[in-house]
Parts: C-alpha cells; sequence; structure tokens
C-alpha cells in the first residue's frame, strides 16, 4: 500500500530530540538517542546557510507530509553520519540506500529528524534546497549517538543539506503516488523507483 510510506515513519515516534531514522532503517544499526532541556530546544534556532529557492505554490507548513533527501555532515571534520542519498558504506558494512525520508512536518519526535532538520524543512517548496547548521540542543544533544554512518560525538553542531521533493497537504496517498516501491525499511525495505521521483505537491 503507497501510505505504507507514512505509516511507518509515524509508527515508530519517540522521545528522542533526534532518534534513528526508521525511513532508511538498516539492520544491526543503534537508535539515535539523546536528551536535551525543553527550555534549551526552545530558546534555540538554526543558521540558514544557504536558501535556494523551490518552484512550489506554497512553503511547507507543519501538518504537511514531505518527502526529502537529506545528508548530514558532523560540523569541522565533515564526516557524513545520515544520508538518503546512499553511495557511502553503512557503520554495519552494508551498502547505503538511495531512498527519501517522509514525514509528518510538526508532528512530534520523528526517528532520525531531528528539531532543527524539522525547522530547515519549514518553509521549503518542492524543488527547494537548504543547508543549515543546526545547534546541539536541536540536533542530538549532549550524549555521543551512533548514527547510520557514523558515530555522534556529545554535544556536536551538525550541518545538514536538504532538498524538499513533494509536499502533500491531502494525505499520504498522494505524496507516494507513482513511488509505491520505494519506502519502508529494515526487512520490508524496497528501493525501486526512488530515482526516478519527480517534483510535486498535492493542496
Amino acid at each position: 500500500m503507497e501510505n505504507s510510506v507514512i505509516a511507518s515513519a509515524q509508527s515508530r515516534a519517540s522521545e528522542d530530540a533526534c532518534p534513528r531514522r526508521t525511513f532508511l532503517a538498516v539492520a544491526g544499526a543503534a537508535l539515535l538517542a539523546t536528551t536535551r532541556p525543553p527550555a534549551a530546544a526552545a530558546a534555540a534556532s538554526i543558521d540558514i546557510l544557504e536558501d535556494v529557492k523551490g518552484v512550489g505554490s506554497r512553503g511547507a507548513r507543519p501538518g504537511d507530509l514531505l518527502l526529502f533527501h537529506y545528508v548530514g555532515r558532523l560540523e569541522g571534520s565533515g564526516q557524513v553520519f545520515d544520508s538518503t542519498r546512499g553511495g557511502l558504506k553503512y557503520r554495519d558494512g552494508g551498502a547505503g540506500v538511495f531512498r527519501p525520508a517522509a514525514i509528518a512536518l510538526g508532528g512530534g519526535p520523528i526517528p532520525g529528524i531531528c528539531d532543527g532538520l524539522q525547522q530547515a524543512l519549514t518553509g521549503m517548496s518542492i524543488g527547494g534546497k537548504r543547508t543549515v547548521r543546526v545547534p546541539p540542543e536541536l540536533g542530538f544533544g549532549g550524549a555521543a549517538v551512533g548514527a547510520p554512518y557514523a558515530i555522534v560525538p556529545a554535544g556536536s553542531t551538525l550541518l545538514y543539506e536538504v532538498e524538499l521533493l513533494r509536499l502533500s497537504a491531502v494525505g499520504p496517498d498522494q505524496l507516494t503516488r507513482g513511488i509505491a516501491k520505494c519506502g519502508a525499511g529494515g526487512a520490508n525495505q524496497q528501493d525501486e523507483n526512488c530515482g526516478a521521483i519527480t517534483l510535486a505537491e498535492f493542496l
């Protein structure tokens, strides 16, 4: 079923600030886990380093369903710790998978999608690209975590490159139209059609 992408992403929400992404789940990879003081997170904000405007009719709002690519790096070293674009080896030695992530924006903690990444997506339109700096309070906080591609040291500042592919304000079936075999994770992972996704919005 086409809406399995969103259902899978929503069903594994946790209380972590930036837990493990389930949309690109890999067997044996650890969950990203951290804690952060709510007041500190509320006071923090991301820095938008680059912002390429998209072609959509409006920006992403809380409640919208989004399909997007991202690459997460550690500031300073540039080490990739998480990515939906594949082409690298996971920490467990497996080949990274090219598969975009899907979320309901602003829907609470989502595995692998930290508060800072949700801030980065807010206001983007389809086809848009952003590079942002995420402070520790909006990322993994004060705990070292095991991400898919690297260990993220405690207190790390993160850099994300984000590209918004699709936006739906009317439900998951529209968001995943034509890409039913690109989604889920773990034992049910599929990546057919993931490279042929066209920009689309459904309002």
